[in-house]
């Protein structure tokens, strides 16, 4: 469930439509420590199926997101992924189970807010 406050933060309010809407499929395919892969072509797919975009969208979507530091955008091994720092925030997970994704506390991890392929 998203918390209801979501609609009226401050950061958010800076933001598109589409890019509300890209955050909030963020928190939905996120894993149950908020991170996920944030490959555009995959997130374009799974949030935004039946919507004629590009690619490109969603890398300026998610870069605007990683600048207002709402979305940690990070590259581990020529992968690039996301975390969201505020995620137990807007979910609640009863049973969480471990994330399998790179962590940004990893050393080898470099974070950014320019996706980059």
């Amino acid at each position: 469930m998203i918390d209801p406050n979501f609609w009226t933060d401050e950061k958010l309010g800076e933001c598109s439509i589409q890019e509300r809407l890209l955050f909030m499929g963020l928190i939905s395919n996120a894993d149950d420590e908020g991170y996920g892969r944030a490959n555009p072509k995959l997130l374009k797919s799974l949030i935004f199926p039946y919507d004629d975009l590009r690619a490109s969208d969603l890398e300026k979507w998610l870069s605007q997101l990683g600048g207002l530091h709402i979305v940690v955008l990070f590259q581990y091994d020529g992968q690039t992924y996301y975390y969201l720092p505020n995620f137990s925030k807007h979910q609640t997970i009863n049973k969480p189970t471990k994330s399998t994704f790179p962590h940004i506390e990893d050393e080898r991890c470099r974070t950014t807010t320019v996706i980059l392929r």
